[in-house]
């Protein structure tokens, strides 16, 4: 199946007490961790008491498959997204489109932004790949990251 394919049976959830336990288990898989090396639990812990990022179990049907957050960004206008991720066993089936369009939604309807800023690790092609078929533009980089941005 192709990434390319949007699963409308995908679906966000708040993170909640319910559900937190089950996205600390999720992980990339080794070779991925070289560009998303900090596992769930450190982003829950920095989403409240840092950068107030609002997190999102992603699920298909009843499994809970990754995790994804979004906020606003420093400038208090422009939405972004971080982090991402799908866990190594559901990867390549369509979810990270589907999940990266939903959050997309999340930030248009109820943060009501005008751009979204979103950044990955260059060697992450995939997730470059995913971005630029949903119109993310590459405005900067360093010798690590791209940073993309949505205009809405």
């Amino acid at each position: 199946m192709s990434e390319e394919r949007l699963n409308t049976e995908v679906c966000l959830e708040g993170l909640n007490e319910h559900n937190w336990l089950q996205i600390c288990e999720l992980s990339v898989s080794l070779e991925q961790k070289e560009f998303f090396p900090i596992p769930n639990v450190y982003w829950i812990g920095i989403s409240r008491y840092e950068e107030h990022t609002e997190l999102f179990a992603i699920k298909y049907k009843d499994e809970y498959i990754g995790l994804i957050g979004a906020g606003y960004d420093e400038d208090g206008v422009s939405g972004f997204i971080n982090p991402f991720m799908i866990d190594e066993k559901h990867q390549k089936k369509g979810y990270a489109l589907s999940a990266i369009r939903l959050i997309i939604e999340y930030l248009i309807d109820s943060l009501h932004v005008t751009n979204i800023n979103i950044s990955h690790r260059k060697v992450n092609t995939v997730a470059g790949q995913i971005y630029e078929k949903l119109g993310f533009v590459i405005v900067g980089e360093d010798d690590i990251n791209y940073f993309r941005c949505l205009k809405i």
